[in-house]
């Protein structure tokens, strides 16, 4: 699959198209270089260029991607000229996602971090973040929650978070080309597990929005002075399950001294009202939809 020769046509360096796609760079070199997914033309200085037609067959492989078909038979459709079938993810070859997560339940079986690291670095080679996070990561984290009362469940629970969080970690810190959106907060005001802001920032940086995540215990207080310090739009906060009277009322003087936008996450599906009317954001605890909601809710105010 190569770019176009239409001398007339437009081309884009591969920091547009990633933004554009939401298929970062790195992902779009392993996708040329392992797959021959797309031949882009090249600058004097070895520059990649991509066409309009290169940027809708990505957004097609992302689509077959989303829809759980592994990246050799997406390209194998697309090349056959076949159209986007109406699968569902069990019945489009899910052996690739079932071998991923059977390999990455084995390793934190046995505490083999050597071996997750090894899995993990081979599906971020080939796949966007998100998709990773939604077909493999976050299935099998949910599945070692519902596995914590087992032997031993808790500790391959906490075994594989901390993994996660520390490999996870260092996307936030990775040099991007995209346009800065907007810059966030991710903090816990309780004691709580960090996952859950982690991957809400990592997802966030995929649309272009900056976040500065502190780890452990913060207090509103020191958020708020962050916010106004920094000019920072807004921060993404962990709460109690069920918010306390005190802890709310710290939560709504934090958005009322800094006028920004404060979005919460980890309490339970009822507490949304009680936040809301403090002049908070409630999100769902789905690290994909709040992430969406979040930056909706910002680019609703550039508007």
């Amino acid at each position: 699959m190569s770019a176009s020769s239409d001398p007339q046509a437009a081309y884009y360096p591969i920091r547009v198209v990633s933004n554009e796609t939401g298929v970062n760079a790195i992902t779009l070199r392993a996708w040329e270089r392992r797959y021959g997914l797309i031949t882009p033309k090249r600058t004097a200085k070895g520059h990649r260029l991509y066409t309009e037609v290169d940027i809708q067959l990505i957004r097609k492989v992302v689509s077959l991607l989303q829809r759980g078909i592994p990246i050799s038979q997406a390209k194998a459709m697309l090349e056959d000229g076949a159209p986007e079938p109406e699968v569902s993810v069990n019945t489009a070859q899910p052996s690739q996602w079932s071998q991923y997560r059977a390999r990455l339940a084995d390793a934190i079986q046995n505490f083999d971090d050597t071996e997750i690291a090894r899995v993990m670095d081979e599906v971020t080679s080939f796949f966007p973040v998100d998709i990773a996070l939604r077909f493999l990561l976050l299935p099998l984290h949910q599945q070692l929650r519902e596995q914590i009362t087992e032997p031993l469940g808790a500790s391959r629970l906490q075994f594989f978070a901390g993994f996660l969080q520390g490999r996870l970690s260092l996307r936030l810190s990775e040099s991007t080309d995209s346009e800065v959106e907007a810059t966030l907060v991710l903090a816990n005001t309780v004691y709580s597990d960090d996952l859950e802001l982690l991957l809400i920032g990592i997802l966030l940086k995929q649309f272009g929005i900056r976040v500065i995540r502190l780890a452990g215990l913060t207090t509103p207080q020191e958020l708020s002075e962050l916010i106004r310090t920094q000019n920072l739009q807004g921060a993404v906060v962990g709460v109690a399950d069920t918010p306390e009277g005190n802890q709310l009322q710290s939560l709504r003087t934090l958005a009322a001294e800094t006028g920004q936008l404060i979005f919460c996450t980890g309490q339970n599906p009822t507490q949304a009202s009680p936040l809301r009317e403090r002049g908070l954001v409630p999100l769902n605890r789905d690290a994909q939809q709040d992430a969406l909601t979040v930056k909706d809710v910002l680019a609703g105010l550039n508007e």
